[in-house]
């Protein structure tokens, strides 16, 4: 890794844990610097700000979740329904990441409403899985696991689906946190989606699966106590 990058990186990672631990709010550039004994001028050479550095911490965590996808589509021979739910169940922040990052996320892109993070997070996920979505849809309909008219149009519409349904999972995550019923609704909403994807591919009932239920539970359970812990924190 070149210097350059090596800095670039360890700016990134030193603010990450910055955030992880008192929060975006009340984490300044001037913590960055400290933590890192980096001058200003070290700083903004690689980031033009604070929100910059969030930015790519966001799509570097996403890029990371997908990556992860890539090994565990190819790890091993599975059917193209198999390769489908992995896809659906990767847009699924509550049970596929560190629930640190899912607390950071929900705080700043639903509580702060920031929603240049939100797009920017969900269109990396769309670019990413959209030609896996492709592939698996016209192996599933050789397989004959799908019936679906236009495979390159309704693969990007099951993803948007999925996101859709991601999206408000976390939405009522940030609104009833601290509420243990919470789970419920996200899981009903998750439902209502997997449902809605089944007709629109064609797939059996019951077939498609959005979420695995124990990790769904404890990712939202571990995400709702940083996200309390966060709050608590904020300024």
């Amino acid at each position: 890794m070149k210097k350059g990058d090596l800095k670039r990186s360890s700016i990134l990672q030193a603010a990450e844990m910055l955030f992880f631990e008192r929060g975006y709010d009340r984490t300044s550039v001037q913590d960055i610097l400290d933590a890192l004994s980096l001058s200003k001028g070290g700083f903004y050479h690689h980031f033009p700000s604070k929100e910059a550095v969030l930015e790519e911490i966001c799509a570097n965590r996403t890029a990371q979740r997908l990556d992860r996808l890539g090994v565990e589509l190819y790890a091993a021979r599975l059917r193209p329904l198999d390769r489908l739910n992995l896809i659906l169940r990767a847009v699924n922040l509550l049970e596929r990441d560190d629930p640190r990052f899912i607390a950071l996320t929900v705080k700043i892109c639903y509580l702060d409403r920031d929603v240049r993070i939100r797009d920017r997070m969900r269109q990396l996920v769309l670019a990413r899985l959209s030609p896996r979505m492709d592939e698996v849809l016209r192996e599933g309909m050789d397989a004959g696991d799908f019936f679906v008219r236009h495979p390159g149009q309704m693969g990007w519409m099951a993803l948007n689906l999925a996101s859709d349904a991601d999206d408000e999972a976390c939405r009522l995550l940030a609104a009833d946190a601290g509420n243990p019923e919470c789970v419920i609704g996200i899981a009903d909403t998750l439902n209502a989606a997997r449902d809605a994807i089944e007709t629109l591919l064609g797939a059996p009932f019951g077939s498609v699966t959005l979420f695995e239920p124990d990790r769904l539970v404890a990712g939202y359970r571990a995400a709702a106590a940083e996200l309390a812990r966060l709050e608590a924190q904020a300024p």
